[in-house]
């Protein structure tokens, strides 16, 4: 998620995925059990019997291995397929919930969001990577024809996207006493009612 995905390819042997695969399991557990604080990448490297430079080949910091761990490097666009628009509304309320929800996540977002501030280049390598896909997907259901139209339907996608997510986060952190399908659904109603009513 950082400036590894620009790098030349490097030459000799092919990466050895399961190495990857690992060390997030590992990171996982990790995070688990001693939290963010006290989770290390030399931690993470001992428990999954790699070496540290191949852990820094790999990522470039805590915060960059964390975030694949529990997010994994490209999102997962598989509820969206075949859905419309008010599929692709629905399950941006329900995934962003149920991916706040996670008990590693609750233990890696308040780390997390202290090292996103602190370094630019992951904080919208982030948003980019997580934001973009789901923004097509979104624009594929909208008759967008002139410029004015297209940035309009990107700017709702995002929108969208925002106030999922930071619903999701308020619910499961702060508003936990009103945390119910009731109010998920609500927000999606509301939503999906503003979306599919707002002219482009």
């Amino acid at each position: 998620m950082s400036d590894q995905a620009g790098r030349e390819k490097p030459t000799g042997r092919p990466r050895d995925t399961t190495i990857d695969e690992r060390v997030l399991s590992v990171t996982r557990e990790l995070l688990m059990e001693v939290g963010w604080s006290e989770l290390s990448m030399r931690l993470v490297a001992v428990r999954a019997g790699v070496g540290r430079a191949s852990l820094n080949r790999r990522w470039a910091s805590k915060a960059e291995l964390v975030l694949q761990a529990i997010l994994g490097e490209t999102p997962d666009l598989s509820p969206f397929s075949g859905t419309d628009l008010t599929g692709w509304i629905d399950w941006v309320v329900r995934g962003s919930h149920e991916l706040f929800s996670r008990d590693d996540v609750r233990i890696a977002v308040p780390g997390l969001l202290l090292a996103l501030r602190e370094n630019d280049e992951l904080r919208k390598t982030l948003w980019e990577n997580f934001s973009g896909p789901a923004v097509q997907l979104f624009a594929e259901h909208r008759n967008a024809t002139t410029q004015a139209q297209r940035r309009r339907v990107d700017l709702d996608a995002r929108a969208v996207l925002a106030m999922a997510a930071g619903a999701a986060l308020f619910m499961t952190t702060v508003a936990v006493d009103d945390d119910s399908p009731a109010l998920r659904r609500r927000i999606t109603e509301l939503l999906t009612a503003a979306v599919i009513r707002e002219p482009q």
